[in-house]
């Protein structure tokens, strides 16, 4: 059969208080329910990503706000290895806005198995997700709807348009679902139901996933030495000269597994030396992060300090690179760790005052204790496991 592109539209709202989440408004106030709606979106970014889409298509809304929410996203989707596009929601009622966006994917991709999430519900997953892609690429289905438990629904799937989904739908009413499986029935679709779980909209809803949306423990992993072998003296110019170090994907796995981002921070002054481009450091991370998806284990991540003129981080042992990864990716710094091969880097950690430091024992001098010292990256995923 033909190769299908996975794509994953998500519909969001720029965060604006008073414009989002406004049932919550009323219990958290304008601005703490925006905050909430942030935190919801960029929980929603992270599982799209582990799902490992090929295309994200970020259909956005108003369409003033264009460079306000690229600004906002670029952190969750500047290192993420597939593609991402943006395109303004459609006027009309939420059921045009809906089908336009359908169209217009499968007018740039008509082999493309869609699926069109909101950012209401925390409960999606990776599995939700590929379930949902492998029953349209195999055929098995037509549709694939989520049913969420206020009656509407939280995901549906595509491999061709059907206007006839989005047609005289009372929206915005517990009918929603049923009424959608009513017109896919009277249309031939065959209709995939997967199982179902909760939009937040009430602050029940909400209190039953807070702790989702607290800020996130994060390990900071320095790169050369760490995650890839040491280049020596050198720099790693290109990427043919980038080994993955042997244990650094259990590492992130396990990262992973205990809830934790991932994120690098990494001084790359072959930049500022014009030893490399810019573009030739994308490059190189560009490749990094597309090997690690095929595992499903991307950074979140990457942060370089280059020694530009333009950079806007600081050398280390400054901690300003991890505390713009705190600001952009809502990260609990009391609760994350920092494994790196060189004093700088655990100096940058104590300077960021994290929970605890972790130093693989290479050929650098050693003169401030780290909390933990191993000998080698492949010990890491034994330690983490303990630790985290």
């Amino acid at each position: 059969g033909i190769v299908m592109k996975r794509i994953l539209c998500v519909f969001l709202k720029y965060p604006e208080p008073g414009c989002v989440k406004t049932r919550l408004a009323e219990s958290l106030g304008d601005s703490g329910a925006a905050e909430v709606y942030r935190r919801m979106v960029c929980e929603v970014l992270l599982k799209a990503r582990e799902a490992g889409p090929d295309r994200i298509c970020i259909c956005f809304s108003p369409e003033e706000k264009e460079r306000q929410i690229k600004d906002w996203l670029d952190p969750w989707i500047r290192d993420f290895p597939g593609e991402v596009t943006f395109a303004a929601q459609a006027d009309g009622d939420l059921g045009n806005r809906l089908q336009k966006a359908a169209e217009d994917i499968f007018v740039k991709d008509p082999d493309s198995a869609v699926l069109i999430i909101g950012t209401d519900c925390l409960e999606i997953d990776r599995l939700s997700l590929q379930t949902a892609w492998q029953a349209l690429e195999n055929e098995q289905t037509d549709v694939v709807l989520g049913p969420a438990k206020d009656g509407g629904y939280y995901l549906m799937g595509l491999c061709e348009p059907v206007p006839a989904l989005f047609d005289d739908i009372s929206w915005s009413t517990a009918q929603v679902f049923q009424q959608t499986l009513e017109r896919a029935a009277a249309r031939h679709k065959q209709c995939l139901v997967l199982e179902e779980k909760t939009d937040i909209d009430t602050i029940g809803e909400y209190r039953q996933f807070e702790d989702r949306l607290r800020l996130r423990p994060c390990v900071f992993f320095d790169r050369d030495g760490v995650v890839n072998e040491s280049p020596g003296e050198g720099y790693v110019l290109k990427k043919e000269d980038f080994h993955l170090s042997e244990g650094i994907v259990e590492s992130l796995q396990t990262a992973r597994e205990k809830g934790y981002l991932t994120v690098v921070v990494t001084s790359q002054k072959g930049v500022g030396k014009k030893l490399m481009s810019p573009a030739d450091l994308n490059h190189i991370h560009y490749n990094l992060q597309k090997d690690l998806a095929k595992d499903h284990v991307a950074f979140d991540a990457i942060y370089s300090f280059t020694g530009t003129p333009d950079c806007i981080y600081k050398a280390k042992p400054d901690p300003a690179m991890i505390f713009a990864a705190a600001k952009e990716l809502p990260i609990d710094l009391s609760r994350s760790w920092l494994v790196g091969d060189a004093d700088r880097d655990i100096a940058m950690g104590r300077n960021a005052e994290l929970r605890g430091t972790i130093r693989i024992n290479g050929d650098k001098p050693v003169s401030i204790d780290a909390d933990h010292t191993l000998q080698a990256v492949f010990e890491l995923p034994k330690l983490l496991r303990k630790v985290l």
